[in-house]
């Protein structure tokens, strides 16, 4: 009995989502990723926990990471989410947000400042079918300000799971069923 229950609590578990990045741990070093300006590079003893994208660059051009999405649906409410800290913990202007994320003709700018530990970072966007390409970029807003970027993905809002979780929930609710019958008709 208690093994149907212990099968049935493995069984339920939380739905699965796909996420739309591609290497958006970065585990693959920086795979599937395109980059502008110079310094950028894929630190791999940081990252929270996983190896981390780092972008900085000297005074000039904003430093860029970027990568097409594919399976964006036009009129869908999408999060992107994304960790965030500063890698050299220098030159982060504490009041200028001066690190940023782009899709679709949408800029979020957002803060990240010396010494701050990983930070998780959401934004919301509706798909307009403008863009498709992700951009990840700090220094923005004239500022010296560098970026560490790591967990980066991109999800709709109120997704339905994946068929396979609703036939999991389904099995899981008939064993507790089945299990719960066996045990009144004790």
């Amino acid at each position: 009995m208690k093994s149907i229950l212990f099968l049935a609590c493995i069984l339920c578990a939380s739905p699965a989502f796909a996420g739309l990045v591609t290497n958006g741990t970065f585990d693959s070093d920086c795979a599937g990723w395109n980059f502008g300006g110079f310094a950028n590079f894929c630190d791999t003893t940081g990252g929270n926990p996983t190896p981390a994208l780092v972008l900085n660059d000297g005074p000039g051009p904003v430093p860029l990471g970027s990568q097409l999405i594919a399976g964006l649906v036009l009129g869908t409410t999408y999060q992107i989410t994304l960790d965030a800290l500063t890698f050299f913990n220098c030159c982060n202007d504490p009041t200028t947000p001066g690190a940023g994320v782009a899709i679709d003709g949408n800029q979020f700018d957002f803060l990240v400042v010396n010494n701050q530990p990983w930070t998780t970072y959401t934004f919301d966007f509706t798909y307009s079918g403008g863009s498709n390409l992700l951009v990840l970029s700090s220094q923005r807003n004239g500022t010296d300000s560098d970026a560490e970027f790591d967990n980066v993905d991109i999800n709709p809002l109120g997704q339905a799971p994946e068929p396979g979780s609703f036939l999991l929930l389904s099995g899981s609710i008939g064993i507790l069923l089945a299990a719960r019958s066996a045990r009144l008709t004790r």
